[in-house]
């Protein structure tokens, strides 16, 4: 519609259009925001992050430190799994909880989240070249048990006795490095 014609009609009607105007641009506006929410959940799984643990990341991140009750009602996340997801996200490093009861969350900055989520990936990297030659030599005497001579079964039973250490090992070493993770952050706050 053009301006000339506008300043001929009514002040009312002159008054709607401008509203819908604004909404049209509001409207558009929003869309823009949630393909870019869209884009970027898409990202951080290329991460490694599930689809809602983007999502909350996310959530946080926009919205500052929320209780996962608060968490679980706007992001339309069952309450159980948003603990879960919580833990997890805080397990990989990029969020935080509150000392304060009822524990509030907070997004790490998005440099540290993909960093600490880089080291985490290339902890996982360093573990798995340390069980390599474990699983190698349980797969060799998987591969001879077939013969089933006594020596040979003895040696698959050492080969899994040993792997299931390294397991235990690796288990224990990521307890002790997430209650370090834990007090440290309870300093830092």
């Amino acid at each position: 519609m053009c301006h000339i014609k506008l300043h001929n009609l009514p002040y009312v009607t002159f008054k709607i259009i401008q509203f819908m105007e604004r909404e049209e641009t509001i409207a558009r506006s929003t869309s823009n925001q949630e393909q870019l929410i869209l884009a970027l959940q898409e990202k951080l799984r290329d991460f490694g992050l599930t689809k809602n643990e983007s999502k909350i990341y996310i959530f946080l991140s926009k919205n500052g430190p929320k209780k996962a009750i608060d968490i679980s009602k706007e992001e339309g996340i069952p309450r159980t799994e948003t603990y879960h997801l919580l833990s997890n996200l805080e397990y990989k490093g990029i969020i935080s909880p509150s000392i304060q009861r009822p524990t509030r969350f907070s997004a790490v900055v998005i440099e540290k989240a993909i960093e600490s989520i880089i080291q985490n990936q290339q902890k996982k990297i360093e573990e798995l070249k340390i069980l390599k030659d474990d699983m190698v030599d349980l797969w060799n005497s998987f591969q001879n048990i077939r013969q089933n001579s006594k020596s040979d079964f003895l040696k698959f039973e050492a080969a899994m006795e040993k792997y299931a250490k390294s397991d235990k090992l690796r288990s224990n070493f990521k307890r002790k490095v997430k209650e370090m993770r834990q007090k440290s952050d309870m300093l830092d706050n």
